[in-house]
């Protein structure tokens, strides 16, 4: 605390300062309240210092009384040292630099904290009277933003989607299943959860058998209704419900004498189908469909008349890319 008062003293400042008669308010402090033949630090400035640390009303209350032949304060010069008595009270410091205005300070804070110690919790010390007024605290810093990381933005989904890829059917109902291989090509308008779809399927011949005959069997399906989309992550999962119809030919291997007359199915659909949906433009789509006919064309020969009727039901399944505009 001591330490904190120091500053750095400028030659003669305890010769230059003029002992400064007590004011009116102290009018009632004995004469010479701080005396003694020191001349490092003067009691006059020791008196100086201490009337800018307690107020001038505790000094007379604390120092007026019945005079008495030995001073409140008194002050002595030890050459290295130097002792402060206040109120029967004393302390000796040791200061070997001869600081004048230090040693005037540390007496007088001393001489404070006997008279009136509570006075220095509501003075602010500092080096030259009149003290400045404590500046008001900086108003507390703002807490630190926190950097708010936004997800990542979800693009909108395309408004005209296009599918294509391999794909494989087969019916299910004749004696022999064949699977037909071939390629599909779909289309979905719209960017909503609900969007149009069409599709149509080029599939290669395949040899079956129905009523004992073995046909070469010919399709080309095709397909329009609506999607519904959802997604779970980073997938798009989507069903499809619309109307199924495909062209269909059957030719008999076995007969002298045949004919491939061009029949139509006609029916329900539904479908199932997944696609990643991480890339909003290009994304590999995988799909399950099954085709419901509850009229299939027949089969018939000469003589033995009609052999059968195509499958009433056929199950195909897509793989591919997709492609959003």
């Amino acid at each position: 605390m001591l330490l904190a008062m120091r500053v750095p003293a400028h030659a003669g400042d305890d010769t230059q300062k003029s002992a400064a008669p007590p004011s009116s308010e102290t009018s009632d402090v004995p004469p010479d309240p701080v005396v003694g033949a020191s001349l490092c630090p003067l009691p006059n400035a020791v008196w100086q210092e201490l009337v800018t640390l307690v107020p001038s009303e505790h000094l007379v209350s604390r120092l007026r009384g019945p005079a008495t032949a030995r001073p409140s304060i008194q002050v002595e010069d030890l050459g290295t040292a130097f002792r402060i008595s206040v109120l029967d009270r004393a302390r000796e410091y040791r200061e070997e630099a001869r600081d004048c205005a230090y040693r005037a300070k540390v007496a007088a804070l001393f001489a404070a904290l006997i008279i009136d110690p509570a006075a220095l919790l509501n003075t602010a010390l500092c080096e030259r009277p009149p003290c400045e007024p404590a500046s008001a605290p900086a108003p507390p810093a703002p807490p630190a933003q926190v950097e708010r990381r936004t997800a990542p933005t979800i693009p909108p989904r395309p408004l005209v989607r296009i599918e294509f890829g391999p794909a494989v059917v087969t019916g299910l109902g004749g004696e022999a299943r064949a699977a037909h291989w071939g390629g599909v090509l779909r289309i979905a308008l719209g960017r909503g959860t609900v969007a149009a779809v069409l599709g149509a399927a080029g599939l290669w011949p395949a040899e079956t058998r129905i009523g004992g005959l073995r046909l070469q069997q010919w399709r080309l399906p095709m397909d329009l209704g609506i999607r519904a989309t959802g997604s779970i992550s980073r997938i798009d999962f989507y069903g499809e419900l619309g109307l199924a119809f495909a062209l269909l030919s059957e030719r008999a291997l076995d007969l002298a004498s045949a004919r491939s007359p061009i029949g139509m199915e006609l029916g329900g659909r539904v479908a199932l189908g997944a696609r990643l949906a991480r890339w909003a433009r290009f994304a590999p789509f995988l799909s399950l469909q099954a085709d419901f006919f509850p009229d299939p064309p027949s089969v018939s020969s000469l003589p033995e008349g009609a052999a059968g009727r195509t499958p009433y039901v056929w199950i195909g399944a897509y793989v591919g890319a997709s492609w959003g505009i």
